[in-house]
């Protein structure tokens, strides 16, 4: 079945209509990536919406879906036919641009074929180590959405019974959809990732064009991005700062969606708010009004798809509203208000509006499953530096002096994380024109916001933060290098190109020492075997059944089956906001089930108890022994599926006695 295929084209047809409806000139390749992002941001929320008025994914709603968007794409393409026409007929590609994001589509295409839920001949399942340790909870969304015979808002969290799920999770949905219209779980899973993590890339490197005017800069900044950073575990030296593709866009599904949405933004408020001075210092007659409605609308429909992009962009966007608000106010003191300058103000104060009326329902239905961990004072990133930083003598006459050793303990952090691109990043700001180094200042307070700041209950999730921060001063470090290798060449151009081989390999040497780290740390995720035990769960159980499993992260049933569990990975439901109490008096629960307390698995509504290696290694890692004489009592069990498997014995009990939820 090619419905997953129609609807995949059909969202980016979507996207390019509307990408003619604006003012800003996009060249052909930029539009294709710009359309690839708004147009599926647009079909993801369609479909979510209809599924939730639906009371399900079905067939019916992907088709009906589709049917819509082919619909206002059509009237889109009508209203901007002219438009229409004359871009289609300058349709110029440039060689190397193209031949560039060959070689970036081919890295994206190994990266996922290799490392995402890579098959061997023995059906085994193997995928990079943080891949590994990421995508069995996103398999867990996935497949309890597809699996399920009705869908609900909130969703389910499933690895945590009687919870609701505030995890944006419509990036997982996405991918159901696709299950859904005719996908395998893979497709479902790789596809996606090499339309957005293409799209991310091509936006961030047509963002670098459009603050530069140099196709080169975007090149290089393209490049120094995917493999800067570090290697993992060199936390012990105090480097926390890891390669980008390791530690998010590989991982992190919700993010390369999230991040190239960010992108498409920051294209829209630069050429917006930053290109309507002319050549002479006067103001463009045209307002891009479209392009800040449609910035404004991109961030309010964030928050359920990458939490941390909504907060940088967002921020960013406020902070470039207030300049903007700021200039309108000076220039109303002087009196040389024009009416220029009173659309601008309105426009940006009804993009705000905008924003705030979309998002402010998701903050609010998120908040409700956020702890008293977000969102904390945390000077410093670190756990260390934070220790250091809080436990120093804050008093009256102390102060200064503890202020002062703050901001060096900080600075030294950054000194080491980023290497040559700390010495790299001033030069590149002072040879930027004054519109990007404005432009580039909200990133700069979002960097100092997100070392003041924990996000989240692990400090390395402002990481996701700091990228935003991170990606523009990369543009920046790539203007240094062009500079210089411009400056070298003129006078001799071997030397510059040595210069240039130099610095690209001062700033990507332990990047492609990480990349070198996730080739061969490629672990496997599920046996062929424990495929075929998740595939006779969905086979043999109900779609609402409820499982008491180990909580082990790749547990093969919760991860493929999409049945709910009763507690999974801790690691996952820490950070993901569940309070830390409830999360150690479940599991004393669960610790008591598996030794044989009845009244608690009647209680919690447990339908079906897995004894296998999961549990096994659960018991262990805890310091008890499972009561396996409990579970043969046939009064209170039914055994409905005993293999041993790989050596390991597999056992599943069904619960007789009817669900008394708690």
């Amino acid at each position: 079945m090619l419905l997953w295929f129609f609807f995949i084209v059909v969202s980016c047809l979507l996207g390019l209509s509307i990408s003619f409806l604006l003012d800003i000139h996009f060249s052909a390749l930029e539009r294709a990536f710009f359309a690839i992002v708004l147009g599926h941001v647009i079909s993801i929320w369609l479909v979510f919406l209809l599924a939730y008025l639906g009371g399900a994914i079905s067939i019916g709603i992907i088709l009906l879906c589709i049917v819509l968007c082919a619909l206002l794409s059509a009237m889109f393409l009508i209203a901007t036919r002219k438009r229409f026409a004359a871009n289609l007929f300058d349709f110029k590609l440039d060689f190397y641009t193209l031949t560039f994001f060959a070689f970036i589509l081919l890295y994206l295409l190994f990266m996922n074929l290799y490392g995402v839920l890579s098959p061997d001949e023995a059906g085994n399942l193997y995928a990079l180590h943080t891949v590994w340790a990421d995508y069995p909870f996103h398999t867990s969304v996935i497949t309890s959405f597809v699996y399920s015979d009705s869908f609900t808002f909130p969703p389910i969290y499933p690895q945590f019974l009687h919870t609701e799920m505030h995890y944006p999770f419509l990036m997982d949905f996405y991918s159901a959809v696709l299950m859904k219209a005719g996908l395998g779980l893979r497709g479902a899973i790789i596809i996606p990732n090499i339309l957005f993590q293409s799209a991310l890339f091509g936006l961030f490197f047509f963002l670098a064009y459009r603050l530069t005017g140099l196709k080169k800069v975007g090149a290089l900044a393209v490049v120094i991005f995917i493999f800067s950073g570090y290697p993992p575990d060199l936390q012990s030296v105090g480097i926390h700062f890891l390669n980008p593709m390791y530690a998010v866009i590989m991982p992190q599904r919700t993010a390369m969606l999230g991040m190239a949405i960010s992108f498409a933004v920051y294209i829209l408020l630069y050429e917006a708010l930053f290109q309507k001075e002319g050549s002479e210092g006067g103001i463009k007659s045209e307002l891009m009004y479209k392009e800040l409605f449609l910035a404004g609308t991109l961030i309010g429909l964030l928050p359920y798809i990458h939490a941390h992009s909504f907060m940088a962009t967002a921020f960013v966007s406020v902070v470039l509203a207030s300049f903007a608000i700021f200039r309108f106010i000076q220039k109303a003191s002087r009196k040389k208000l024009c009416r220029m300058d009173w659309k601008i103000f309105i426009c940006v104060l009804a993009s705000l509006i905008l924003l705030s009326l979309l998002s402010l329902p998701q903050i609010l239905c998120i908040r409700t499953g956020v702890t008293e961990n977000f969102f904390v004072f945390f000077p410093g990133w670190t756990e260390q530096n934070s220790s250091l930083i809080l436990g120093s003598d804050w008093s009256l006459f102390g102060a200064f002096f503890s202020f002062a050793k703050s901001v060096l303990l900080v600075l030294k952090l950054w000194v080491l994380n980023l290497g040559i691109l700390f010495s790299l990043l001033p030069l590149g700001f002072l040879k930027s024109t004054r519109s990007v180094r404005t432009f580039y200042l909200p990133f700069l307070l979002l960097f100092v916001l997100a070392n003041l700041v924990k996000f989240q209950p692990w400090y390395f999730d402002n990481y996701k933060i700091f990228l935003h921060w991170y990606a523009l001063t990369v543009i920046l470090v790539a203007v240094t290098i062009s500079w210089l290798c411009d400056s070298v060449r003129e006078k001799r151009r071997s030397i510059g190109a040595l210069v240039l081989v130099v610095l690209v390999i001062s700033c990507t040497l332990f990047g492609f020492v990480a990349h070198a780290r996730m080739m061969d740390m490629n672990y496997q995720m599920w046996s062929g075997e424990e495929i075929g035990v998740a595939e006779w769960v969905r086979d043999n159980t109900e779609s609402n059944s409820v499982f008491l499993t180990g909580s082990a992260h790749n547990h093969p049933i919760p991860s493929l089956s999409g049945r709910q569990r009763v507690m999974g990975y801790e690691g996952w439901l820490w950070s993901h906001g569940i309070n830390g109490t409830r999360i150690n008096e479940r599991k004393r629960d669960e610790i008591e089930m598996y030794k044989g307390n009845y009244t608690l698995i009647k209680e919690y509504g447990v339908d079906y108890v897995c004894v296998g290696p999961y549990e096994r290694a659960f018991a262990r890692d805890n310091h008890f022994v499972i009561n396996y004489s409990a579970f043969v009592d046939t009064a209170r069990f039914d055994l409905k599926l005993d293999e041993v498997i790989e050596r390991e014995s597999w056992r599943i009990y069904k619960v007789k006695t009817p669900r008394t939820p708690a």
